[in-house]
């Protein structure tokens, strides 16, 4: 490194100390690299570099590795023509094996040529440094990229923190549903039981939708805690063989008297074959979703189509309805969790909440996935497809 001399003549500290020596009095601060096989460049350097920052010296790119693997380096300043390993070599090397947060390396060059420069960026440089080195120039730079370092690690620190918080939200998420699911239940057997004993009229209605309430209730905690039993791949796939007409039957019918209050026409078919293997229980609560979410948007009068179509080791599942259609840069949102909740005008769906999201964990829990396309005449099509 040619360094340019503006800097003071070296009172401060000896030529011979050792980075330890030079390093006692300064506890806390940053520490810099400074790899360099001339001894007179590193020389200018330590006084400029030392007013400010801790300093650990190599002479060559092989025992700057080696430091890196015993001390925490906060910048390394890397020259570039150095024999036995060049500053390209020992960059790309510290980039490869040493994958700190954010661990800044500057090129100390002469190179100007731009193809150098190129070489430089692809083993990884964060910046240039050019010879002479200017030492305001010098701090300057280290400065921001400290700075720059020490963000991301506060950010760093700040996303574990934020994780640590969505891990307890979803432990505490679990041990409610776990908690609620006992007390519905008994709540659900004494309305059974006081509606087996009243007679028709007013009260017996009452309670018969309180029973329903409280069913659907019951059946969304469900759902909460199957979400998060497939999210952390605890929630076994138990698969069985299922006839599919039957079946689809079975789970249009729990929606059924939703469609006829709504004047909605379910159009069910399903291509005739043999049982396939899939998930009952799972895969029944995936297609009630996906006609409970039709039903909510399809307008009275209108129809609402399940199909079933068997394709060369899958199955195809698609509801499709006659409500407002989605638009093309919300489609990629709807299967998430909690969804896109973007309303816009003209009446578009928002609010997906969890029952999409689960559709999406059911499918990919038997090996396939799921989309939602346009139906011919207005309207979506949901497009679940299963693995057998």
């Amino acid at each position: 490194m040619n360094v340019k001399q503006t800097v003071p003549a070296l009172t401060a500290e000896p030529a011979a100390a050792s980075d330890g020596e030079r390093n006692r009095e300064l506890p806390g601060r940053p520490t810099v690299l400074v790899v360099d096989d001339e001894e007179r460049n590193r020389l200018f350097l330590r006084p400029v570099l030392h007013k400010h920052y801790r300093i650990v010296e190599a002479d060559c790119g092989p025992k700057a590795l080696g430091v890196l693997q015993t001390q925490v380096i906060d910048l390394v300043l890397l020259d570039v023509m150095m024999p036995e390993m060049t500053g390209f070599e020992a960059c790309k090397l510290i980039k490869d094996r040493y994958r700190d947060p954010y661990l800044p390396v500057l090129l100390v060059t002469g190179l100007t040529d731009r193809e150098q420069r190129k070489r430089g960026l692809q083993s990884g440089a964060d910046d240039f440094l050019t010879k002479p080195v200017d030492d305001e120039e010098l701090l300057l730079r280290t400065r921001a990229f400290l700075r720059l370092r020490t963000q991301d690690s506060l950010i760093r620190q700040q996303l574990k923190e934020l994780a640590k918080m969505h891990l307890a939200k979803d432990e505490m998420t679990s041990l409610m549903v776990h908690d609620l699911r006992s007390p519905l239940a008994g709540i659900m057997a004494h309305l059974r039981l006081l509606l087996d004993d009243l007679p028709e009229g007013r009260s017996h209605d009452d309670v018969s939708a309180a029973l329903r309430a409280a069913d659907s209730m019951f059946g969304t905690l469900e759902e909460a805690l199957q979400i998060r039993l497939l999210e952390e791949g605890h929630l076994d796939i138990r698969r069985q063989p299922v006839d599919l007409g039957e079946f689809v039957k079975r789970a249009v019918l729990t929606l059924e008297a939703v469609a006829r209050r709504k004047k909605i026409a379910l159009d069910v078919r399903v291509e005739p074959g043999e049982p396939a293997l899939l998930d009952e229980k799972l895969v029944r609560r995936a297609i009630e979703n996906l006609l409970g979410n039709a039903l909510k948007y399809t307008p009275s009068g209108r129809d609402i189509s399940v199909g079933v179509r068997r394709l060369p080791e899958k199955i195809a599942i698609e509801v499709a309805d006659r409500g407002p259609g989605i638009p093309a840069d919300m489609k990629g949102s709807m299967f998430q969790k909690f969804g896109s909740v973007e309303a816009k005008k003209g009446g578009v769906r928002k609010g997906f909440g969890l029952g999409l999201y689960m559709v999406k964990l059911v499918a990919e829990g038997h090996g396939g996935g799921v989309e939602v396309l346009d139906r011919d005449g207005g309207g979506a099509l949901f497009r679940l497809v299963l693995h057998e």
